[in-house]
C-alpha cells in the first residue's frame, strides 16, 4: 500500500464539523380581537445525542503512515476528525485509506459498496474479518430524528435526537463486491453450489450472523470451502 503525505492533504478546506439542527419556525397568530390570546410558536430546540461513535478521541494509526494522531469518528456524516492539539480537521478520504485504533484495534476501511437501498457510498466500514478470500465489514451509523416545533401554546418543543442505527453486515468474496446481508441466507447465496454446505454449517455450529465473533468463525469455514 502507498505511503501518502498526511500533513499536506488535512490542510484540504473542509465544511464545519458541526451541525447545527436547529429549524427557523415562523410565529402563528391566532385572532386579534380583544380577549382572544396571541400564540407565538417557539424556535425548534438544538438537537440532542452525539454524532459520535465516542466524543472523546483516541490514538489511531492511517495505513502506510507510522505516525500516532488522535481521531474520533463522525457516524452521521462518515468521516474521522483528527485533532493535533490546537485543531480538529477532517481527515480527507484518499483510496486504500485503513484507520486502526489503538486502544481497541478496531480497523476502519474506505471501501466503495452499495447500502441495501441500492445507494452507492464511498465510506468507512468497520472490518469484522479480514481474510483472504472472505471479508466481512460492519457499517456503524447515526442518523437525525425529527423533532417537533410547538405551534401554540399548547403544545411543546421537541428537539431532535441522534441515533445509533442497527448495524448492517456487508460481505466481499475473492475481492468481488461489497455486498449487504441480511440474514444467514443472504450469506450462503454469496457461495454458489455450496450454499447448503454453508447453512449446514451455520445450524450446526448455532451461528448468529449479527455477532462478530460468530461471523469471524463463519468467515473462517467460508474461507475453506472456496
Amino acid at each position: 500500500m502507498k505511503k501518502f503525505n498526511l500533513i499536506p492533504a488535512i490542510l484540504l478546506a473542509f465544511s464545519p464539523l458541526f451541525i447545527n439542527a436547529q429549524i427557523n419556525q415562523t410565529p402563528v397568530h391566532s385572532g386579534g380581537a380583544r380577549g382572544q390570546i396571541m400564540a407565538t410558536g417557539e424556535k425548534a430546540l438544538p438537537a440532542t445525542g452525539t454524532m459520535y461513535l465516542s466524543e472523546n478521541f483516541t490514538p489511531a494509526k492511517i495505513a502506510g503512515n507510522d505516525k500516532v494522531i488522535l481521531v474520533k469518528y463522525n457516524a452521521y456524516s462518515d468521516y474521522f476528525e483528527m485533532n493535533n492539539g490546537e485543531r480538529t480537521q477532517a481527515l480527507p478520504k484518499q483510496p486504500g485509506i485503513n484507520v486502526t485504533l489503538s486502544n481497541t484495534g478496531d480497523v476502519y476501511s474506505l471501501q466503495s459498496y452499495k447500502t441495501e437501498d441500492g445507494e452507492q457510498v464511498n465510506g468507512y466500514l468497520n472490518v469484522v474479518s479480514d481474510n483472504s478470500k472472505v471479508k466481512i465489514y460492519k457499517r456503524e451509523r447515526i442518523y437525525l430524528q425529527p423533532g417537533s416545533t410547538a405551534v401554540n401554546s399548547y403544545s411543546t418543543s421537541k428537539p431532535a435526537t441522534y441515533k445509533r442505527a442497527d448495524d448492517e453486515f456487508y460481505v466481499q468474496i475473492n475481492n468481488g463486491d461489497i455486498v449487504f446481508v441480511s440474514g444467514k441466507k443472504d450469506i450462503a447465496n454469496l457461495v454458489p453450489g455450496k450454499s447448503k454446505e454453508v447453512l449446514d454449517f451455520i445450524k450446526k455450529n448455532k451461528i448468529d450472523v449479527e455477532k462478530e465473533t460468530d461471523l469471524q468463525e463463519l468467515s473462517g469455514y467460508i474461507e475453506t470451502i472456496l
